[in-house]
C-alpha cells in the first residue's frame, strides 16, 4: 500500500495501464480511470486479507505450541473398571 503514491511511477504506469485495458473493452476514458482505482483497490484488499490470514494462521500455530505442554500437567483420573453409560 505504502508504494501506490501519485509520485511512484510504476503504480501510475499500472492504473494507466488497467484503464487503457478497460478503455479497450469498451469503456470510456473517464469511467475507465475510476474503474482502474476500483480494479487497483481490489488488489489490494485481497493482498491485505491474504497477509491477515496468514498472521491469524501464526498465531494459532504459537497458541497450540504454548497449549502443548498443558497436556502433560494434566492428571489421569482413576477408572474403578466401570463406566457409566446411558
Amino acid at each position: 500500500m505504502s508504494h501506490l503514491t501519485p509520485a511512484n511511477e510504476r503504480s501510475q504506469a499500472m492504473l494507466r495501464g488497467t484503464a487503457q485495458s478497460l478503455m479497450a473493452h469498451g469503456t470510456n476514458s473517464a469511467d475507465a480511470q475510476k474503474q482502474a482505482y476500483g480494479v487497483v483497490q481490489n488488489m489490494v484488499q485481497r493482498q491485505a486479507n491474504l497477509l491477515a490470514y496468514i498472521d491469524n494462521f501464526i498465531c494459532l500455530g504459537f497458541v497450540i505450541l504454548a497449549m502443548i505442554p498443558m497436556v502433560f500437567l494434566m492428571k489421569k483420573t482413576k477408572s474403578s473398571g466401570e463406566m457409566a453409560v446411558h
